[in-house]
């Protein structure tokens, strides 16, 4: 990818260690607006389905069975690179 984009990475985060809450989170709000969703049409195989998901998945991040990275790519010279690619260009530059 180097050669042919020019792209290096900048910055690599294991970001599957947070999945496990989030999925929880979602799943909550979800269970939560139940009969909103149901209002919408969706039937219970629908609302099930989407709690075997959430619940599968949270399970797979939980044991590390299941991984999420964040990769930043940048090109070289990106001023906006350096340092904590999360940040915003200092003014100086």
């Amino acid at each position: 990818m180097a050669a042919a984009s020019r792209l290096c990475v900048v910055h690599l985060e294991d970001i599957g260690i947070h999945y496990y809450q989030t999925l929880r989170y979602w799943r909550k709000n979800f269970l939560n607006n139940k009969s909103q969703i149901r209002a919408l049409g969706f039937d219970d195989k629908f609302v099930r389905t989407w709690e075997y998901y959430f619940d599968y998945c949270a399970a797979g991040f939980k044991t590390c069975t299941l991984g999420d990275y964040q990769i930043v790519f940048s090109r070289p010279g990106n001023v906006a690179a350096f340092g904590d690619p999360y940040n915003v260009v200092p003014s100086t530059y």
